[in-house]
């Protein structure tokens, strides 16, 4: 009897401690949503309206920290990979359509083993350019939000703004702060789940896109995707021009690194 007399005391104690916690406030629709928007909209550090209206660039891989793996294995091996790989030359150029593209030149005289593993770094190479640019461009050349006059739903929460939106079939809930800073992008369809976790960094033309976490799950689990991305730039001509890029995580359960220089950039304007 006295053990549960003590346990009646502690839920009735907890029950009063709880009831002197305050509810959490509900999600509230924002009544002048479309003028909120349009301050979210106008937030952003945006190439194009600095301006921008091409730019190309010239690519380079640290091939030292891809292999590292390798190197552990056979040091010589790696040097002389190190030594062909050094040979190419990437450029990447991004046209007034928001298209980007990824060239290179060939090394000829190699074996065929050596032209199938040159094959598949020239195609792992724009594919992940082509990943990195869809998700850059969103911040940097447009606005990762709908139009202020189409359909959409803005929430007011305790000290965020929460946004829903479709875009064809797709669902799209972006959380954001009071000062329009989004801290995470939840995009789902029936094919996928991802979720985008941006960083930036204040400057007086905007918020700029300085890095960002982001994940990938589809029914393969061969394609399972974690990614984690650091972006340095470096002015050209009054412009933010990628300057470094840092790419980790892994694919498929592999893990993998890479880091890419940008020189030689020039730019076109409006």
């Amino acid at each position: 009897m006295k053990r549960m007399s003590m346990v009646r005391l502690w839920l009735s104690f907890l029950f009063c401690c709880c009831a002197l916690i305050p509810a959490l406030a509900p999600a509230q629709d924002v009544p002048n949503k479309q003028a909120v928007l349009g301050q979210a909209r106008d937030a952003y550090y945006n190439l194009r309206n600095q301006g921008l209206a091409s730019f190309q660039c010239d690519v380079t891989p640290n091939w030292e920290l891809l292999l590292q793996n390798e190197r552990k294995q056979n040091p010589a091996g790696a040097d002389t990979a190190i030594q062909t790989l050094s040979q190419i030359h990437f450029t990447t150029s991004l046209a007034a359509d928001n298209t980007v593209k990824v060239t290179h030149n060939n090394l000829p005289g190699q074996s065929e083993d050596m032209m199938k593993a040159l094959s598949q770094i020239y195609g792992g190479m724009e594919q992940m350019a082509s990943g990195f640019f869809d998700t850059w461009k969103l911040f940097m050349l447009s606005a990762p939000f709908p139009e202020v006059t189409s359909e959409y739903q803005l929430q007011s929460l305790p000290t965020q703004y929460q946004l829903s939106y479709k875009e064809g079939t797709t669902d799209v809930v972006t959380t954001m702060s009071r000062d329009f800073a989004i801290s995470n992008m939840q995009i789902n369809n029936s094919e996928f789940t991802s979720s985008i976790q941006p960083t930036f960094t204040r400057t007086a033309q905007g918020l700029r896109l300085n890095g960002y976490e982001a994940s990938y799950q589809s029914a393969k689990a061969e394609e399972t995707t974690h990614l984690r991305v650091s972006i340095d730039y470096q002015d050209v001509n009054g412009l933010s021009m990628l300057q470094k890029l840092s790419l980790s995580g892994s694919y498929g359960g592999a893990p993998f690194a890479i880091e890419l220089g940008f020189s030689g950039c020039q730019v076109t304007k409006k």
